[in-house]
């Protein structure tokens, strides 16, 4: 089966981010929070209803000191959940500007197989 025979798989407009080590999500606050104090108000640049989510939220629930090297390392990894309709590319270059952030992309164009004959 070829690629035109794959159809495309819906998401929610949004944005993988990978944090700076320094850095940590503060979910009451719903900021990120550097070492010495620096705060990043995810909203201030977003359209209304945007919101940040883990990439792997039950990790985030785990006690600190219980996860493995490469599990803490997952936990520097959001979505950056924009309303839908939203194109994530609009906002690609102000997710990069955030001092917090070391690696913003968009989602990758997902496609599962499809019926033969359909695109």
């Amino acid at each position: 089966m070829g690629p035109e025979s794959r159809k495309r798989v819906k998401t929610k407009p949004h944005l993988i981010i990978r944090i700076k080590e320094e850095w940590h999500f503060d979910e009451k606050a719903k900021q990120f929070v550097s070492e010495d104090g620096r705060r990043v108000d995810v909203k201030a640049n977003l359209p209304s209803r945007s919101h940040v989510e883990y990439r792997v939220p039950k990790l985030a629930k785990a006690r600190k000191g219980t996860l493995s090297k490469d599990e803490a390392n997952m936990l520097r990894y959001f979505n950056v959940m924009l309303p839908a309709g939203s194109d994530p590319s609009q906002y690609l270059e102000v997710v990069k500007k955030w001092p917090c952030v070391k690696k913003a992309d968009p989602p990758r164009d997902v496609r599962l197989p499809g019926q033969s004959g359909s695109k």
